[in-house]
């Protein structure tokens, strides 16, 4: 698997023992190790890894959001006894509760609640039956890639206007890969990634709709120290290559309209 950052935060042992202990559940093994090898992040483009939480549940204590059966893992009262580790893009989630014996799976735009096994496979292993299973797909997203979180983290969003000047985004995403050395690319229809280990991020070609170009990364302009480690500082060298990658961008009808970090 492609680790989009080394800029890596992870969840200390005794942090996950203290919400086991509190909420008198079980986090899953898999989940377990996965947060402590990499914390926080992003899966694959479509899963958001996270702490756990026990309260993202409880405001949907009072809506009919999904069915409560005989043959449903949980009801509707212990939805708020339910601890949140994960949420897809589209909004669905992921728990577990202390009663129940697998991971929860809660639908955004589905009104039947599903379980999952903990098997003894590893966590993205985990996560690609639950994508293949409940998005019904053939295989799992490949190749597999995480994108762990931290507060280096910065997105630059691109207006493109070169199809008018005939140029289109997938030519452009070709010029990209020409003039970049990249670690790993993710192509296909809708979009194409174009990773870098170095800058801690990539650019991501928006084909659906020819308009976006978004470029993630991390400049870190000195040392900074966390309770579990010191982050690392960027080279010189690959702060450069960044302002290589705007400038290419900027110089081939793409227009900043917007920069945010996290």
């Amino acid at each position: 698997m492609y680790i989009v950052s080394h800029l890596i935060k992870p969840v200390s042992m005794q942090e996950l023992q203290q919400v086991e202990k509190k909420h008198s559940i079980r986090l899953p093994l898999a989940y377990q190790r996965w947060m402590q090898l990499y914390g926080e992040g992003t899966y694959s483009g479509w899963m958001n890894v996270q702490r756990p939480d026990p309260e993202v549940l409880k405001p949907f204590v009072e809506y009919d959001l999904w069915e409560h059966t005989d043959e449903t893992p949980i009801n509707q009262q212990q939805l708020q006894e339910c601890v949140c580790i994960g949420t897809s893009v589209d909004g669905d989630f992921l728990a577990v509760h202390a009663q129940v014996e697998g991971l929860i799976w809660l639908p955004r735009h589905d009104e039947q609640i599903t379980l999952w096994p903990c098997s003894d496979k590893s966590f993205p292993e985990i996560l690609d039956q639950i994508y293949c299973g409940y998005y019904q797909k053939d295989k799992p997203f490949r190749p597999a890639y995480y994108e762990p979180w931290n507060e280096m983290r910065t997105y630059t969003f691109y207006h493109y206007t070169g199809k008018e000047n005939g140029l289109s985004m997938k030519e452009l995403a070709g010029l990209c890969q020409l003039q970049f050395a990249w670690d790993l690319v993710i192509e296909d229809e809708y979009t194409c990634k174009l990773f870098r280990a170095s800058i801690g991020g990539y650019v991501r070609f928006n084909y659906a709709y020819e308009r976006e170009i978004a470029l993630f990364s991390e400049q870190a302009e000195g040392q900074q120290e966390t309770e579990d480690q010191k982050m690392e500082v960027q080279k010189t060298e690959d702060i450069q290559v960044i302002r290589e990658i705007r400038q290419f961008l900027l110089a081939h009808y793409c227009t900043e309209v917007k920069q945010r970090r996290e």
